[in-house]
């Protein structure tokens, strides 16, 4: 057994030290204020119907698919990029207890994806309520295929957290680094704007489909609104899925023992 699935499965057999701080880092960080856990809704609320209302009037765009869009597009990238940028300084935000000697580096990494799962969670109510508005009903198949394509983007998210957290904590400058590229991403990802715009035979499709954002939001979102998911999606999640595991396996068998040296 590899270093890394040992360590993944002693994290679940003590989940204490990952999954119930992440639920107290959400609770105490709303506790004294006056709207408390509201105040998760209301990044999604501002998004949707204000960003999206805007955004749909300005293109011309039939307001309910689109609010719908970019409702989900919003929800799902927010969990890819928070995971991805807490990825970054995630050991080194542990480095007292890692100095202790905790050296199962992925209670580090699993403690900010279970948060950001719950932001996540806790944004679904307000999604359903965009799709009844659409007057759509999501077909079980294909909420079935969204539900697996989710797992798996999960577990990329992982493997390549663990990638990231390797490197944030050798070059603390990747988060630096990290926060620019997110917001090109954004911009190049479909999620403000629709990826009908960028055809197949164009240099703008070729960009966006070699944007592996764009499979990771395409996998769980198009299900869900009935939408047909491009083969080549299928194809990019199944090789990124081999190459972080392959990837993650190895490093991390060869460099978490270096990282409080590092930190």
């Amino acid at each position: 057994m590899t270093l890394l699935i040992r360590h993944i499965a002693e994290s679940f057999r003590r989940p204490d030290h990952w999954l119930y701080a992440a639920w107290l880092d959400v609770i105490t960080r709303y506790r004294k204020t006056v709207l408390g856990l509201f105040w998760i809704f209301f990044p999604t609320i501002v998004y949707i119907w204000g960003l999206g209302a805007f955004l749909g009037a300005i293109q011309g765009t039939d307001m309910r698919p689109f609010l719908a869009h970019i409702g989900f597009g919003f929800v799902i990238f927010r969990l890819i990029s928070t995971i991805f940028m807490e990825a970054g300084s995630s050991f080194a935000a542990y480095q007292s207890y890692i100095y202790e000697g905790n050296l199962r580096l992925t209670d580090f990494l699993l403690r900010p994806m279970f948060r950001a799962l719950v932001h996540f969670a806790f944004a679904v109510p307000l999604l359903v309520i965009v799709l009844v508005g659409d007057g759509k009903v999501v077909p079980l198949l294909g909420l079935l295929w969204a539900i697996a394509g989710l797992a798996v983007v999960l577990i990329n998210l992982f493997f390549y957290g663990i990638l990231i957290g390797l490197v944030g904590a050798r070059f603390p400058d990747i988060n630096d680094f990290l926060g620019s590229v997110m917001l090109a991403v954004f911009l190049i990802t479909p999620i403000i704007w629709l990826a009908e715009s960028a055809p197949a035979d164009s240099l703008q499709g070729q960009l966006m489909r070699a944007n592996p954002f764009h499979h990771m939001l395409a996998v769980v979102r198009e299900p869900v609104l009935g939408n047909p998911v491009e083969p080549v999606t299928y194809i990019y999640m199944g090789v990124m899925t081999v190459v972080g595991f392959v990837l993650a396996m190895m490093l991390y068998g060869r460099l978490a023992k270096r990282v409080p040296t590092w930190l």
